[in-house]
């Protein structure tokens, strides 16, 4: 349960939502039709194809910013969203590609989405500086799939004045060029959670194992202003007996760990069993 303490101490009301496998989702009041809509947009970009045992991450990088700056007259706080609202791709962390140097600045990515070592940004970046920066680099040009990418070192970049897709430590873009009903967001199991977790500017997906009770679970961050910040763990099981000792787990801890979750929700939510 360390990771579900870790995501609660966020603030706010957090909930819990665990769903029997193949149910359509559940309602702890955190979102809508429109934010899972964009939740789905951004994982569109990411294959299925290798997904087991990987997480997926999202950021919703634009609302973050807003946060830090304030919203609805409300004073802005950087520092409560420091952990949470950093882009989870390896080439801002990564110690063999110094972003900076090629151009790349955090506040030009308004989304990203990543798959372990390969992931897709949208926003607004200057290409062609970009693309001269990486040449000089060392990078060279090269044709994947009918698109140039650039590469060196093990790293794949594909630059546009809206979005890039990266690859690294070897991988290409295949695990963010999925084909046609082949993406995250066509699997029935990311929708039913995608539901679950409303409207979210975070979200981390676990390794997906359809052979493990928990087959799948995601962490989100919600926040309704600056100061008004909740999180919601959303975990799909092979059954309701599966859910109930899951909830069971959840109350445990927030009943231990009082008064720091107090308010929090678990719920479970009725669904079909496999089969």
């Amino acid at each position: 349960m360390r990771r579900a303490r870790e995501r609660f101490r966020i603030g706010g009301t957090a909930f819990a939502c665990l769903l029997s496998a193949l149910t359509t989702g559940c309602s702890s009041g955190s979102g809508g039709d429109d934010s899972s809509s964009a939740l789905m947009d951004a994982v569109g970009h990411i294959s299925t194809a290798g997904t087991k045992g990987a997480q997926v991450s999202y950021l919703d990088a634009a609302r973050v910013r807003s946060l830090e700056n304030g919203e609805k007259g409300e004073k802005g706080d950087s520092q409560r969203f420091r952990a949470v609202g950093q882009a989870g791709s390896p080439l801002m962390t990564g110690y063999r590609f110094n972003a900076h140097a090629y151009g790349l600045d955090p506040a030009m990515i308004d989304t990203d989405v990543t798959n372990g070592y390969a992931g897709h940004w949208q926003g607004s970046f200057d290409a062609d500086r970009v693309t001269a920066k990486l040449k000089a680099g060392g990078f060279a040009r090269r044709a994947w799939h009918g698109e140039t990418v650039w590469t060196k070192d093990g790293i794949t970049l594909q630059v546009a004045k809206d979005e890039i897709s990266f690859g690294y430590a070897g991988k290409d873009l295949s695990a963010v060029r999925p084909a046609k009903g082949r993406s995250v967001a066509d699997d029935p199991d990311y929708r039913a959670l995608g539901d679950c977790l409303g409207d979210v500017y975070r979200v981390d997906f676990g390794g997906k194992n359809p052979k493990d009770p928990v087959r799948l679970s995601a962490t989100g961050q919600l926040a309704k202003s600056a100061n008004q910040t909740s999180g919601v763990i959303c975990a799909l099981t092979d059954g309701k007996r599966t859910a109930e000792r899951a909830a069971d787990r959840l109350k445990s801890v927030i009943r231990q760990r009082a008064p720091r979750f107090d308010g929090a929700k678990v719920t479970v939510s009725p669904g079909i069993r496999p089969g």
